[in-house]
């Protein structure tokens, strides 16, 4: 089999998903040379795949047992191909697309770098509609968490609402630690030196320890990491400036141009430790946990104009920045019975997230209408604190029925802080801002979810089975506005606050066709609570009036019905599983982000959207030593209702979704002496969408489609591992999202997030 295509080739061209679809099973049919069916020949232990367990319905069950559409990878699968960041691998998901704006900052604004990035699952996008989990508890989406020590990543797509809540609407994406081995003591060394284009050289060191305390009481496990990755871009200043803004000069005395190069790059570390207690009490486990992780830039990692362009122009010198400091604390007592298990957890969150922006341009151009240009950084800050926890048993009765039941309970308070002091712009104005801090606002906001839920399932034959849910929740949300400033017109202080409750049903039936034959049916509710609108500034008020909105309004909840029908198969005694699966999803009153001319945000309901569309999963072990992997999502969603206080239209596709996602996998052994070689491929790609950051709908901003293909080859010996890989091989920069400014963006200068370029790692693995 020949993985090896040119290089010319791969720029030349964009392989799409079906394509490679097409490819695999060509190879597929080769390779096994005979049918597909049951009367296979038996093969060898080490042909198979190997079983992923799942706990999506809040139970251990196999992948291919589980009657929803979930995506599942080990974590020695993302150790294998060199995935360690959320991007590296959300590519392999089909119809799980990432954009930006859409985070969980603020009043539900995602701006800035920080706390911009969403998820959306099936094309149900926006704030809020998919849940990020680290083992059993929500966090926020925008954070992306070192995927070190990880048992595996399972991503839950269609409404999860009935057992995990309300924030699942489009799917849920979670993230399951491995847990302490007793009475074992073993760890491993990892240590990546990089290279990528444009930026020079980077490094990754990490390391974990299983270590027995009290042999059979207590086991302690640690991870920690430090990592570099340096910045491609290149920040220059004082040079002349584009034809946007004609009419704004230099400061008096003019500007010593200059420049920075390895703008964007990035620094990590973190550490985790989990223990496990067993005490005397038979079937008691006790786990403490506590993860803490800290992200610096030295400047924001965007391209303006194209995602090719690698220079950032500014009018004077004023650095960007990034840092991003969380902590996870958690507690979680589970008791093993002969008729279930009872879990118990409690768990606390504390995130600062801080973003400062050059807004120097556009407070001359835009706001101020000044003569010159006046050094404008913004700077915002997000601070969250998060008390969850959780009751819940999963029962193991004998008999045709089983349960899940139990009760949670969350409290989130955020406070969002953002300072524009503007030294020199009352004196650049003439006097008329009368004062130098043009803005400042201190907004502290919190929400509160209280909820029970049951699951229940029914053997009703040996064959079909069937199960029906509800989870019902109280959510509150309240809010104060506190504001001052120029550009604030004078001074706020207002307060809201809404609540309302919601029911979350599910209902699912399955049929076994034979012991690796399933096809099942499923139709489940999700919903999104309603919120408030901070009121806005006088200058806003001609924006609202235009979209025929109130200002400082509530919006309120929206919901979706998914439907979704699919099959699980096993072929060749376990040499071949598919997933495949096609939907439909309803959805009403959308709640949708709105960035107003004055370049405040609103969020308001937009009518009714539809998606349908499907996936396809194969893993198969062609020949020996082979290991593959192919996926293709399709979805179809875009607006069938439009309100005109949303500047929607009906037919505008849906922020940042793509019509195509696809990936491959390929990693092939060879065995020779007291050493195994391997080859290892991994290709993604994702269709075009349309981003409504900066660009009001139905407009947008049309990102293109991307592709991404990584190698890696290397050896094992012993406990020893040496790889070289090579990741972006064509060196492709595609348009992963656009920068929704804090101040604003200027008219024809997009700030475009963009793949890494080509980089090059060497790593070498030490276990023992």
């Amino acid at each position: 089999m020949d993985l090896c295509l040119s290089l010319e080739r791969l720029k030349a061209r964009t392989l799409h998903p079906v394509s490679v679809a097409a490819i695999f099973f060509v190879l597929l049919g080769r390779a096994l040379g005979a049918p597909a069916s049951d009367t296979a020949p038996s093969v060898d232990a080490d042909t198979q795949l190997e079983e992923i367990s799942v706990t999506a319905q809040r139970r251990e069950e196999r992948l291919q047992d589980v009657p929803i559409s979930v995506t599942a990878f080990t974590g020695a699968t993302l150790e294998a191909f060199g995935d360690k960041k959320f991007d590296d691998f959300s590519g392999l998901i089909p119809n799980l697309s990432v954009g930006t704006g859409n985070g969980d900052g603020g009043y539900g604004t995602g701006q800035g770098v920080s706390s911009s990035r969403g998820i959306a699952i099936r094309g149900i996008s926006g704030n809020n509609t998919t849940g990020f989990y680290l083992d059993d508890t929500p966090v926020p989406v925008s954070l992306d968490p070192r995927a070190l020590d990880i048992d595996h990543i399972e991503v839950l797509r269609g409404p999860q609402g009935t057992l995990f809540g309300g924030g699942s609407m489009g799917g849920t994406v979670r993230l399951v630690s491995r847990a302490p081995v007793p009475d074992q003591f073993s760890g491993d060394v990892d240590v990546q030196g990089s290279y990528v284009d444009r930026g020079g050289a980077g490094y990754s060191t990490s390391s974990t320890l299983n270590i027995p305390l009290i042999p059979e009481t207590a086991t302690l496990r640690l991870s920690g990491f430090s990592a570099f990755d340096p910045g491609v871009f290149t920040r220059e200043w004082g040079v002349p400036q584009s034809p946007l803004s004609p009419s704004v000069a230099f400061p008096p005395g003019g500007v010593v141009p200059g420049k920075k190069d390895n703008v964007g790059g990035e620094h990590d570390t973190g550490v985790i430790a989990t223990l496990a207690i067993t005490p005397s009490v038979p079937g008691l486990t006790i786990t403490p946990m506590v993860i803490l992780q800290n992200q610096s830039r030295n400047g924001y990692p965007t391209a303006d104009y194209s995602p090719n362009n690698f220079i950032q122009l500014r009018p004077l010198d004023v650095p960007e920045s990034v840092r991003d400091t969380w902590s996870f604390g958690g507690l979680t007592l589970k008791q093993e019975t002969s008729f279930g298990r009872f879990v118990a957890y409690g768990t606390y969150f504390y995130r600062s997230a801080f973003d400062e922006e050059d807004t120097t341009d556009v407070s001359a151009v835009i706001f101020y209408d000044l003569p010159y240009y006046v050094a404008s950084p913004i700077d915002t800050t997000i601070l969250t604190k998060t008390w969850t926890g959780e009751a819940r048993f999963e029962s193991t009765l004998p008999g045709p029925v089983q349960f899940v039941t139990g009760v949670f309970d969350s409290t989130s308070e955020r406070l969002f802080n953002q300072y524009w002091n503007v030294p020199g712009a009352n004196v650049a104005s003439g006097g008329a801002l009368g004062t130098d801090l043009v803005y400042i606002q201190a907004s502290p906001n919190a929400d509160r979810q209280r909820a029970a839920f049951v699951d229940a399932t029914y053997q009703v034959t040996d064959a079909l089975q069937v199960s029906a849910g509800i989870r019902t929740a109280y959510l509150a949300r309240a809010g104060a506005y506190l504001a001052d400033g120029p550009l604030n017109g004078g001074y706020s202080d207002e307060y809201s606050a809404h609540h309302e409750r919601d029911n979350a049903p599910r209902f699912t039936a399955k049929y076994q066709l034979a012991p690796d034959q399933v096809i099942y049916a499923s139709a489940a509710k999700g919903f999104r609570t309603g919120g408030i609108n901070s009121p806005l500034p006088d200058i806003c008020l001609g924006d609202l009036a235009k979209l025929g909105a109130t200002n400082g309004a509530p919006f309120n909840s929206d919901s979706i019905w998914s439907f979704e029908i699919g099959s699980k198969n096993s072929f060749l005694n376990g040499r071949v599983q598919t997933r495949v699966a096609a939907y439909r999803i309803d959805w009403k009153n959308i709640q949708q982000f709105i960035q107003l001319a004055c370049t405040f945000p609103i969020v308001a309901n937009s009518g009714a959207a539809v998606s349908k569309g499907g996936e396809f999963e194969i893993d198969a072990v062609p020949i020996e030593h082979l290991l593959m992997h192919v996926s293709l999502g399709y979805e179809d969603a875009a607006i069938t209702e439009a309100n005109p206080a949303s500047s929607t239209a009906v037919g505008q596709p849906l922020q940042d979704v793509p019509r195509w996602t696809g990936a491959a996998l390929a990693d092939y052994s060879i065995p020779f002496g007291n050493r195994v070689g391997f080859v290892r491929a991994q290709y993604s790609y994702v269709g075009s969408r349309t981003s409504f950051n900066n660009v009001l709908p139905p407009i947008g901003l049309p990102l293109e489609s991307y592709s991404q293909l990584n190698l890696l080859t290397g050896f094992h010996q012993g406990p020893w591992e040496t790889s070289l890989a090579v990741r972006n091989v064509a060196n492709k920069l595609g348009e992963v999202g656009d920068l929704l400014s804090e101040g604003a963006q200027l008219p024809g200068r997009p700030r475009f997030f963009v793949t890494r370029p080509r980089t090059v790692v060497l790593e070498i693995k030490r276990k023992f």
